[in-house]
């Protein structure tokens, strides 16, 4: 079957080459319009007969729909990096995060020694009113067992989600306790915002990790709600985000800058596009904004950087993004599945393409262009060599800018590998925190949910006794480490260690709050704002 993969790239060069040579005799003014056409029907007679000749002589057998589907994907990912086919199994998962909601029983859950244990329900979603509480084992949903059946995670959603207003029983444990609930499937929403808090008396924090279609309306929220608890400056965390809708980009770079300036624009493959302009609705225009940003936040986290410092509205702050300045049109085909195509490139105010180089499909070599930033040492210093000449800008407030490869912070932070060993880096790859956080948390959770968040975070201190038990538990999961490793990563794992516990009752923004604490690029933020 492997044989498909390489037979279809060879295939489509050699098609590319024709095309470009026929394209050339077409100029012909002798050459008829009836010509043309024959040629034309030459090119897609050409491709079926392919298609029909390993349909029918390949030596293993190949349905149409796995021919079809090999075709299509390796067409779309020999014009650019992200041009792309998602059949239809996928692109439902990936449509439920876009639209920001599905049709669920509202849990996280985690499967763990053959056990399905719930780590947070969504508050007053079905199952908090059917009285599923964290850290409950769900045993059997409806008919079907999911206890000790080595059950995967993607079964469990199919037997969970289901069309509003449909019920579903289920079994599950609670300290000793068997109990049965039936819940009313209803829309779960999918946060982009996953934290909002004050990180001072006049210091907001806002976590945004995607752009969905409800990512502008929760961002709206959040930062009215952090208004009227006194916020006059903001850190907008856009570390990790890999994008979505440029359109919803544009609506949350509209709550910061002036009615008038220029937010983004686009041109296809004709130099025409559009101009996103900015209105008078903001209600951010006069907060102070540092915007955090590391090598994972890509397209529409760029946009909203890219706007903000072209403007001279915000500091950036952080590591090189990503450097994706294409724009991709989905188009849903016959049986569900979608293609997305690139059909423009966006540019910064300041006229900046930040799409980083490529050579038309080569995913593997622009993909591995991040760990050529970690193997140059550029997680530690600037790159130099990132600021080509030809590609410099300037803002209307005098600062030089650069395109040509993702965005460049105009404060640069270094990766912080503190407590970093070799026995971190086999905990960090592994379960074993979130398993013996959820034992932990099996006796534990009543007396922690009793308080506050900031409660919490003031006063819980992961012990030396409770990190020796942690150090004895993974030596159980088999991630072992030495003494120097050990004693050298202490301060760090019992960071994530107090994190996940915070996760595990507030969900992510518990993680985040206690996070915010010790985190190494927020205190850089903090001491210049």
């Amino acid at each position: 079957m492997k044989k498909i993969t390489y037979l279809f790239p060879l295939f489509f060069a050699i098609a590319l080459a024709v095309g470009f040579y026929l394209g050339k005799k077409n100029n012909s003014p002798f050459l008829s319009q009836k010509k043309e056409n024959n040629l034309e029907y030459s090119s897609q007679q050409k491709l079926y007969q392919v298609m029909d000749a390993i349909k029918n002589e390949f030596v293993d057998t190949i349905s149409d729909k796995q021919l079809t589907d090999k075709t299509i994907r390796q067409l779309l990912s020999n014009l650019d990096p992200h041009s792309a086919y998602i059949p239809y199994k996928k692109n439902n998962r990936e449509d439920e995060e876009m639209r920001g909601q599905f049709a669920g029983v509202g849990v996280k859950f985690i499967i763990l020694n053959d056990s399905l244990f719930v780590t947070n329900v969504i508050a007053n979603g079905p199952s908090f009113r059917a009285g599923i509480e964290n850290g409950d084992i769900i045993t059997k949903i409806d008919t079907t067992l999911v206890a000790g059946v080595n059950l995967q995670n993607d079964e469990v959603m199919k037997l969970l989600k289901g069309v509003p207003k449909t019920e579903v029983k289920i079994e599950l444990k609670r300290r000793g306790e068997i109990l049965t609930k039936t819940i009313i499937r209803g829309l779960i929403p999918i946060k982009s915002v996953t934290a909002s808090f004050m990180l001072t008396e006049d210091i907001g924090y806002i976590k945004l990790v995607r752009f969905s279609e409800t990512s502008s309306e929760e961002f709206f929220y959040a930062a009215r709600d952090l208004l009227r608890k006194g916020m006059k400056k903001m850190v907008f965390d856009l570390r990790g985000n890999g994008g979505g809708y440029l359109q919803i980009a544009e609506d949350i770079v509209d709550q910061f800058l002036e009615e008038g300036e220029l937010m983004v624009y686009t041109l296809d493959r004709n130099g025409e596009g559009e101009k996103a302009i900015a209105t008078k609705k903001g209600i951010l225009k006069t907060v102070e904004l540092a915007v955090l940003m590391d090598r994972e936040s890509a397209s529409a986290s760029e946009i909203v950087a890219g706007a903000i410092q072209d403007n001279d509205r915000g500091t950036i702050y952080g590591r090189r993004s990503f450097g994706k300045g294409l724009v991709q049109k989905p188009i849903r085909l016959v049986d569900s599945s979608q293609m997305r195509i690139t059909v423009a490139r966006y540019y910064t105010p300041t006229g900046r393409c930040i799409q980083k180089p490529y050579k038309n499909g080569a995913h593997y070599d622009y993909m591995m262009e991040l760990y050529d930033r970690d193997k140059n040492g550029e997680l530690f210093a600037l790159d130099s060599t990132v600021f080509v000449d030809s590609l410099k800008f300037t803002t209307p407030g005098g600062k030089v800018v650069y395109g040509g490869g993702g965005i460049t912070p105009d404060v640069f932070i270094p990766y912080d590998t503190t407590g970093y060993s070799s026995f971190y880096r086999k905990v960090a790859y592994s379960r074993v925190i979130t398993e013996f956080t959820i034992n932990y948390l099996k006796t534990n959770r009543i007396r922690l949910t009793d308080k506050s968040l900031n409660h919490f975070l003031k006063n819980f201190v992961v012990t030396d006794r409770m990190y020796n038990d942690f150090i004895a538990f993974a030596k159980t999961r088999k991630v072992n480490g030495n003494p120097s490793d050990i004693s050298k990563s202490k301060i760090r794992l019992s960071n994530r260690i107090k994190e996940e516990i915070a996760s595990g009752i507030w969900d992510e923004e518990g993680r985040e709050y206690v996070n915010s604490r010790n985190n190494n690029d927020l205190d850089v933020v903090l001491n210049n704002m």
